[in-house]
C-alpha cells in the first residue's frame, strides 16, 4: 500500500478506511499508519477518509486515529461519516462530510463547493435522522448511554469472530485460520471461499459474496458453529476432488 502511494501524482484523491476496513478487515497499526501520513505530506495526495465503522474497531479513539494524525501533520482533508451502521439508522441515509482545510481562505472557497454539490445531489436531505443524532451527541447522558451500546455492539463482534475462530480449528485444523483474527469490524475477507461461494449457498444456506467477504455481525450463537462447519466441509470437499 505505502509503495503504491509512492507512485501517485500529487494531488491525487486517495480514499482510506480509518478503520473496520471493508471488505478486508484489514487494521493498520498506529506506526502504519504515521507511515502513510508520511507519505500524504511528502507526494501531496489528498487523502478522503470513509468513517463508517467508528467505534466498531477497538475504541471511538483509537479508530479515528488516522483523523487525529492528518490534523495534527496540518494536512488537508475530507472525513465521511457514516451513522447507519454505528447510529443503527440504516433508512435515514445519515452521515456527514467534513473538510479540513489549510486556512480561512481555503475553507471558505471548499465551503461553496460543498454548498454546490448538496444543491445538485438533494438541496434538503431529510433532517429526521440527524436530530436524533444531534440530539444522542449533545445530552451527556444519552451520549454515554449510546456509547455503551456501541461497545455492546463491538464486543459481540468480536465474540463472534473469536467463535468462528475456534469453529473453524476444530472443524478443519488443517487449514491456517489466523488472519480472521488479525481482521476487525463488521467483515472478514477469506478469498479462499470465494469459489465455492454457489456451494455454501445450494449445500448448506450459507451466504457470502464472490470476493469471499464474510459478514460476522451476520453471526450469532445459533448460526456461528453451523457456518464454520459449512466453510470447513466446502473446503474439505474441493480437497478431495
Amino acid at each position: 500500500m505505502a509503495s503504491y502511494l509512492r507512485t501517485q501524482p500529487e494531488q491525487t484523491v486517495v480514499v482510506l478506511h480509518p478503520c473496520c476496513h471493508n471488505p478486508t478487515g484489514a487494521e493498520l497499526s498506529t506506526q502504519q499508519w504515521d507511515e502513510i501520513v508520511a507519505i500524504v505530506i511528502e507526494r501531496r495526495l489528498i487523502p478522503f477518509l470513509d468513517l463508517a465503522y467508528q467505534g466498531l474497531g477497538e475504541s471511538f479513539e483509537r479508530d479515528a486515529y488516522l483523523v487525529r494524525a492528518l490534523a495534527s501533520a496540518n494536512v488537508a482533508f475530507l472525513v465521511a461519516n457514516s451513522f447507519s451502521k454505528i447510529f443503527s439508522l440504516y433508512g435515514e441515509r445519515c452521515g456527514s462530510l467534513s473538510m479540513v482545510c489549510a486556512n480561512a481562505d481555503e475553507a471558505s472557497r471548499a465551503l461553496g463547493q460543498m454548498q454546490q454539490a448538496v444543491r445538485r445531489n438533494y438541496s434538503s436531505p431529510p433532517a429526521h435522522g440527524g436530530h436524533l443524532v444531534e440530539t444522542v451527541l449533545l445530552d451527556p447522558a444519552l451520549r454515554a448511554m449510546w456509547e455503551a451500546e456501541v461497545a455492546e455492539m463491538r464486543g459481540r463482534i468480536h465474540e463472534m469472530r473469536g467463535r468462528l475462530h475456534e469453529g473453524l480449528l476444530r472443524h478443519h485444523p488443517d487449514y491456517d485460520w489466523g488472519f480472521l483474527l488479525a481482521q476487525s469490524g463488521m467483515f472478514s475477507y477469506a478469498p479462499v471461499l470465494a469459489p465455492h461461494m454457489d456451494r455454501l449457498i445450494q449445500a448448506h444456506g450459507v451466504y457470502i459474496i464472490e470476493s469471499g467477504r464474510i459478514c460476522i455481525a451476520g453471526l450469532n450463537n445459533q448460526n456461528v458453529d453451523r457456518v464454520a462447519k459449512a466453510f470447513a466441509s466446502v473446503l474439505k470437499e474441493a480437497t478431495a476432488a
